[in-house]
């Protein structure tokens, strides 16, 4: 995706402007994108970006007033405090960088940025507060190599794609990565709120975080009182992201996080396409289609058929290259890419994050009655290290990987999760780092690959992910956060037609009862597998891999050059693969997570035509 990327080595054992070269080659996804560079030879330092230039579009890099630090920075920053920006984003972020961590506490934005101070010789990467533009970074042969993609520091010959085995365990186990380990060993992605420093005195690459969650947030006396303040900043959120510049879009669907940003949007005053995509018959198309008629909204359907199908090697394979196999996925977004730029949308708004006002529903992190009931940080663990597997080795009878990756799997994915567990705030109840944990893991190591690849195409925004907004949440009663109470009053308050439109999740009106959801929810699944129109899901990728996808399954996974990789063992491989095409054994997301680790493989080392083509 677009990003930012730059070398620093004091050594001068490199010529960092040729190695800049190389790392920016790799970047170039697209034709469309921009690129901009600072080069300085004396000091052996360059940094540069590319980027589509639909947002933050000012030339860059750009200089500090005093001329001594030179900055590039790729993202958005909607508010510095309480007001938008006075200047541009970046010489807005350069003046806040200036003051260190109080300074960049005030930004309220998406963004990662590098600057460098040629007086002092010290390179500093600066991220947002939530880290939702992925920064990788390797320290090796005395230099610091970043890059907002992982394969472009392979650019350097020093680094070799040596798989990381406590990484593939949290991949196999969690069906993401967590901290900040990758599937390289020696590559880090760089946490959220950092300042790291990378000097010419050989002292090394220091990180400092300038904002953590402050578990002792604001304290309201009634429910009454939370709802109110939630919704009005929600509103203040939803209002700051659409008055950036940028042709607007939002991607939604039958459930409630688009939707209520979609109600906020006054398509007067800020024209919005809708986008919905799905196959045909499925509920999800007929919810959007009604919103959109009800608040007067261009709509745009791209029907998900089987055609896709055809072409779903190549679409896997480019959704890899974006998100460098960082990113467990079923792919199926890959081709609606185009539709933006076909629709002139520049700017995608997405409802990501709006799991945090109804975490009953949220992935591996819904909550439910025994979460609920922990009553202390041990218990909150405990309930953690359970939901949060992915349980896609639970059909695995043999063991999958060679010896050295087996053993990490048994033992460093539980390891990895305690360790991000005990990196978050002391909160009460204790089952509010479950809501914490989703923010810092979910989130930005999942939910931000997600995103990458939509930023190969168009910027997007996630009014959700709002400082102010952000640290209600977090702190909210957890019994707000459970059923749809937050989201239907809002929506009550300021489109109350859309509460007209069919929840697509449960089948049901919004605010209908738990047990209402659960008998609809019921019916739905019921008459999903009997095809009646109008019930079917968004995608069916598990028959697909067992029908038109299964000669790609083997092609890749039954490979000379899969088995020969030294990862997995071959006779586990072939069980996985074979119990699932026979229909013995639902491994669908265990089958995507092999394929996507393979692929990356062949991605990392520039296996198999995965250079980055330019499209």
């Amino acid at each position: 995706m677009p990003g930012i990327a730059g070398v620093f080595d004091p050594t001068g054992a490199v010529d960092v402007s040729s190695l800049f070269d190389r790392i920016a080659a790799r970047m170039r996804f697209d034709l469309r994108y921009r690129e901009e560079r600072h080069v300085d030879s004396t000091a052996h330092a360059a940094i540069g970006r590319t980027t589509l230039g639909h947002v933050n579009a000012g030339p860059q890099p750009a200089r500090s007033p005093d001329g001594r630090v030179w900055a590039v920075m790729e993202g958005e920053i909607y508010a510095a405090g309480s007001a938008p920006p006075k200047d541009s984003d970046l010489e807005c972020l350069i003046t806040h960088a200036t003051r260190g961590a109080e300074g960049l506490r005030a930004l309220n934005g998406s963004f990662v940025a590098a600057l460098w101070d040629q007086e002092r010789r010290e390179l500093t990467l600066i991220n947002d507060r939530f880290g939702m533009r992925p920064l990788y970074y390797a320290v090796v042969g005395g230099r610091l190599l970043f890059s907002s993609n992982l394969a472009a520091l392979l650019a350097d010959p020093a680094l070799v794609p040596v798989p990381d085995k406590t990484g593939l365990a949290q991949f196999l186990t969690f069906g993401q990565y967590l901290g900040s380990d990758t599937s390289v060993a020696g590559i880090k992605v760089l946490p959220a709120s950092s300042i790291a420093t990378f000097r010419a005195d050989g002292s090394g690459l220091t990180i400092d975080r300038y904002w953590r969650h402050d578990a002792m947030g604001p304290q309201y006396s009634s429910d009454a009182e939370w709802l109110e303040r939630i919704d009005e900043s929600f509103a203040t959120a939803v209002a700051r992201q659409t008055a950036k510049p940028g042709n607007l879009g939002i991607a939604i669907s039958g459930g409630l996080d688009a939707r209520t940003i979609f109600a906020l949007i006054d398509q007067l005053e800020t024209p919005t396409s809708a986008i919905c995509y799905s196959i045909r018959g499925s509920l999800d198309h007929r919810c959007s289609e009604q919103m959109s008629r009800i608040a007067g909204s261009v709509y745009h359907h791209y029907e998900l058929g089987t055609a896709f199908l055809t072409e779903y090697r190549s679409h896997l394979e480019r959704m890899v290259l974006l998100t460098d196999g960082q990113y467990l996925s079923q792919c199926i977004v890959m081709p609606t890419l185009p539709i933006y730029r076909q629709h002139g949308i520049d700017v995608l708004l997405r409802g990501h994050a709006g799991e945090l006002m109804h975490m009953h529903k949220a992935y591996a992190y819904s909550m439910d009655n025994k979460g609920l009931g922990a009553r202390t940080a041990a218990d909150a663990e405990t309930w953690l290290l359970s939901h949060l597997q992915a349980y896609m080795l639970d059909s695995v009878d043999v063991p999958l990987l060679m010896p050295e990756y087996q053993e990490a799997l048994e033992t460093e994915a539980a390891s990895s999760l305690r360790r991000v567990i005990s990196e978050g705030a002391s909160v009460d109840p204790p089952i509010q780092a479950a809501w914490e944990l989703f923010v810092t893991q979910r989130l930005r190591r999942e939910t931000s690959l997600s995103m990458a690849k939509f930023m190969s195409t168009v910027d997007v925004r996630l009014p959700y992910l709002d400082n102010d907004l952000m640290q209600l949440l977090l702190t909210a009663p957890p019994r707000l956060k459970m059923g749809d109470t937050i989201q239907e009053f809002i929506l009550r308050k300021r489109r109350p037609r859309f509460l007209e439109v069919t929840n697509a999740n449960t089948g049901t009106r919004i605010g209908a009862p738990m047990v209402v959801q659960r008998v609809s929810g019921f019916k739905k699944r019921v008459l999903a597998k009997l095809r009646v129109p109008g019930y079917q899901p968004y995608e069916r990728l598990g028959l697909w891999l067992r029908q038109e996808l299964a000669p790609m399954v083997e092609d890749v996974l039954l490979s000379e050059q899969c088995r020969d990789r030294g990862i997995f063992q071959p006779d586990g491989l072939s069980s996985v693969v074979a119990s699932h095409l026979a229909g013995k054994a639902n491994a669908t997301y265990l089958i995507m997570a092999l394929l996507i680790i393979e692929l990356g493989q062949r991605h990392l080392h520039n296996e198999g035509g995965f250079s980055a083509k330019p499209s």
